[in-house]
């Protein structure tokens, strides 16, 4: 999948399993099991089908200190593996 406009909204699937075991969050859902970074893990906890990626960049942003573009290319690229792995749908 290309790289998703920064007014795209990832929805995340219901029945996505997720586990955190250790600190490590792990989702899953059929086949697909990502065990995701502090960051992609502080991510998945603020996909909730209402905010943008630009929206959950400028909260990446503010949480790690990194710059705006930074933050929205981590996040579009995040969001794109988790839709590619079918966790999260891009509208």
């Amino acid at each position: 999948m290309e790289q998703p406009p920064p007014e795209a909204v990832p929805v995340p699937r219901l029945d996505v399993r997720v586990r955190n075991v250790g600190g490590t969050l792990t989702v899953a859902w059929g086949e697909s099991v990502f065990e995701l970074s502090e960051t992609a893990g502080f991510l998945w906890k603020r996909v909730d089908g209402r905010r943008s990626l630009r929206e959950l960049a400028l909260l990446l942003a503010g949480e790690y200190a990194v710059d705006a573009e930074t933050a929205l290319r981590d996040t579009a690229e995040t969001m794109t593996a988790l839709a590619d792995g079918g966790l999260v749908r891009l509208r």
